[in-house]
């Protein structure tokens, strides 16, 4: 059998990492959890997760930079990004596709969509 998929997720709330992280087992995936965007960064390069969970306000540097810092390391640049916020309007997820996010969600999150969405990015 192969070893399943690993999801970071990079989020300091956490209610939303305990429940993202049971969905995530339950559908299959080996969730990893980072509660900043430093750690976040640091658990990427050496993971190299499949796919990442990203909320945008955090402590150690907001997630908007981490996605960039993200885009631009040569160890991460290919694995999709799906922000998971619950700040910002149509702006913020705009700036969050033009710096090559793969979806943005919004909190509260219904955790079937979330899933499903996990499963559309990841092909």
């Amino acid at each position: 059998m192969a070893p399943a998929t690993k999801v970071l997720v990079i989020d300091d709330d956490q209610t939303f990492t305990t429940m993202a992280t049971s969905l995530l087992r339950t559908a299959g995936y080996k969730p990893l959890v980072a509660f900043d965007a430093m750690q976040g960064f640091m658990f990427a390069q050496r993971e190299q997760p499949a796919l990442i969970l990203l909320d945008l306000s955090m402590p150690a540097g907001g997630g908007m930079q981490l996605l960039d810092k993200l885009q631009h390391s040569s160890k991460t640049q290919n694995v999709p990004v799906i922000i998971v916020t619950g700040t910002g309007g149509p702006a913020v997820e705009a700036d969050a596709k033009a710096k090559g996010a793969a979806a943005v969600m919004r909190k509260p999150v219904d955790s079937k969509a979330l899933v499903d969405l996990v499963k559309q990015v990841l092909g």
